[in-house]
């Protein structure tokens, strides 16, 4: 817990001085209404290697350190079948919905629907996820996670191959 916890420490700077240099910049009338940090795992049905194969994808996120104290933790999965996948396009385009479910029952889940991109930068690749919270905690506030993950070994992916991909990043919604 304690790796991760360093890497958040390092991951999170980064990706505000990304969100920066993008010219990502709130508005003077924007009120954030919750930031957390993100932890995702993402599981791949077989090995991805070079060779493009239909795969699907399973992604489980942790929301930990929210700033919304009612809200303080939470978690998400998502599913998708992918067709033409491989370590060379593991970033692909599209929308999707996550439902954050709140460590505390009392807090009603948060229905998170968006507009995905992904793109290499450097030895990374970088997942925006761009949209809104459409019911439930925070309806109708503007959210944004963004995500980054090191690229994989190519040494795995043109052998056994990568059976999962960990990703860093933030949330954060009232944008």
């Amino acid at each position: 817990m304690n790796t991760i916890r360093a890497a958040l420490r390092t991951a999170v700077p980064c990706l505000v001085a990304a969100a920066a240099l993008t010219g990502v910049a709130p508005t003077a009338q924007a009120v954030v209404a919750q930031t957390c940090l993100v932890n995702e795992v993402v599981t791949f049905s077989q090995p991805v290697t070079n060779t493009p194969q239909t795969v699907t994808v399973t992604v489980q996120g942790q929301l930990v350190n929210c700033l919304n104290g009612s809200a303080a933790t939470g978690s998400y999965t998502e599913t998708a079948t992918l067709p033409n996948y491989s370590c060379t396009q593991l970033f692909y385009q599209g929308s999707g919905t996550r439902t954050l479910t709140w460590t505390d029952p009392a807090v009603p889940p948060s229905t998170y629907s968006y507009n995905r991109t992904s793109s290499r930068v450097g030895a990374n690749i970088v997942i925006l996820l761009l949209g809104s919270i459409t019911s439930g905690t925070f309806a109708t506030e503007p959210a944004k996670m963004q995500l980054t993950a090191l690229n994989p070994d190519p040494i795995s992916c043109a052998t056994t191959g990568i059976p999962s991909l960990t990703l860093l990043g933030a949330l954060t919604v009232g944008l």
